[in-house]
C-alpha cells in the first residue's frame, strides 16, 4: 500500500465552497493516533493527516509528528496554511517529507499579510519539498494572482514532468489542481464501470476510526471496518476489502459512492 490517510480531526477553521461536507468536531486522541500508527506500520510508509479537516488544528499536532517519527513514517502534510505561523520550525521535523499548502483555500476568507509572510519564511531556505497548490490559474482572486506573479518573478519558473506542475527552485513547486466535486451518495450515477487507486494503493481512516477505501469518503460509505472493534490486519484480509481490490482491477464498480465519483475518472 502506498499511503494511508489518517484523519486526526475533521474540524476546520475555514468554510471553503469547494468543500461542501459539513465541518465536524471529532479529534482522535493521541492514544488512538498511536494505536492507528502501530497497526498501519506493517503495511505502509507514507501517512497523510487528513480526509476532511485541518490537521494543524489538532491540539497534539506536534506530539503526532513525534509519534510519526518514532514509528518511522514519512509524512505528506496538506494544510490550508492559515495556522503554519504557530509552527515556524515545522520543516525541521524529520518525519516530514512534503508540505502541500492549499492556497486556493483562502479565496473566500479574509486574511492579512501574515499569511503570505509565513509562507515566504518557510520557502526561503527550505530543505523539504514544498508544493503551493492553486486551482484554475485563470480564475484566481487578485491576492493569489499577485502572489503567484511575485513568486515567479522572484524565482523564475520551469516545467516539470508532472502535468500542471512547475518548479520555482530546488524543493519548491507550484501546482494547478483541477477543480473537482466531492462525491455524494445521492448524486446521479456517472458510471458503473471504472477503476481507482482506492483499496489498491490506499485506504483512509476517519476521525471516528472508520476504515474506508477512499480518501474522498468522510462519511465512510465505503466502510470496511472500524478500528474500535476490528484490527487493521483483519480488515485488510476481509472478503469485503478484497472484493473492492478485485473490482477495481477488473474495472467494475461495486460501490454506490464510486458510481457517483467524478474524481475517479482521472484513473481511466
Amino acid at each position: 500500500m502506498k499511503r494511508v490517510y489518517l484523519e486526526i480531526t475533521n474540524a476546520c477553521n475555514l468554510s471553503c465552497p469547494f468543500c461542501t461536507y459539513k465541518k465536524g468536531n471529532s479529534f482522535l486522541t493521541l492514544e488512538e493516533i498511536e494505536d492507528c500508527l502501530i497497526q498501519i506500520r506493517p503495511f505502509c510508509d507514507y501517512i497523510y493527516l487528513h480526509i476532511l479537516g485541518e490537521p494543524l488544528l489538532h491540539p497534539d499536532f506536534e506530539k503526532t509528528l513525534d509519534l510519526l517519527d518514532s514509528y518511522g513514517f514519512k509524512l505528506q502534510l496538506v494544510s490550508n496554511g492559515t495556522l503554519l505561523y504557530k509552527y515556524p520550525d515545522i520543516l525541521k521535523h524529520s518525519c516530514l517529507r512534503k508540505l502541500s499548502i492549499s492556497l486556493h483555500s483562502i479565496s473566500n476568507v479574509d486574511i492579512d499579510n501574515k499569511y503570505f509572510k509565513t509562507i515566504d519564511r518557510l520557502i526561503e531556505n527550505n530543505d523539504k519539498v514544498i508544493e503551493l497548490r492553486f486551482y484554475d490559474r485563470d480564475n484566481l482572486d487578485d491576492r493569489l494572482k499577485n502572489y503567484l506573479l511575485e513568486l515567479e518573478e522572484r524565482y523564475g519558473c520551469s516545467d516539470t514532468k508532472r502535468i500542471n506542475s512547475y518548479k520555482l527552485k530546488d524543493n519548491l513547486y507550484i501546482y494547478f489542481e483541477k477543480m473537482f466535486r466531492w462525491p455524494y451518495i445521492n448524486d446521479p450515477i456517472i458510471s458503473k464501470n471504472g477503476t481507482c487507486h482506492g483499496a489498491i494503493d490506499m485506504i483512509a481512516i476517519t476521525s471516528k476510526l472508520d476504515v474506508t477505501i477512499c480518501c474522498l469518503d468522510p462519511e465512510a460509505h465505503n466502510r470496511i471496518g472500524n478500528l474500535k472493534k476490528d484490527k487493521l490486519k483483519d480488515i485488510l484480509e476481509s472478503k469485503e476489502y478484497l472484493d473492492y481490490v478485485e473490482s477495481f482491477r477488473n474495472h467494475k464498480l461495486i460501490s454506490k459512492l464510486c458510481e457517483r465519483c467524478g474524481y475517479r475518472l482521472r484513473f481511466r
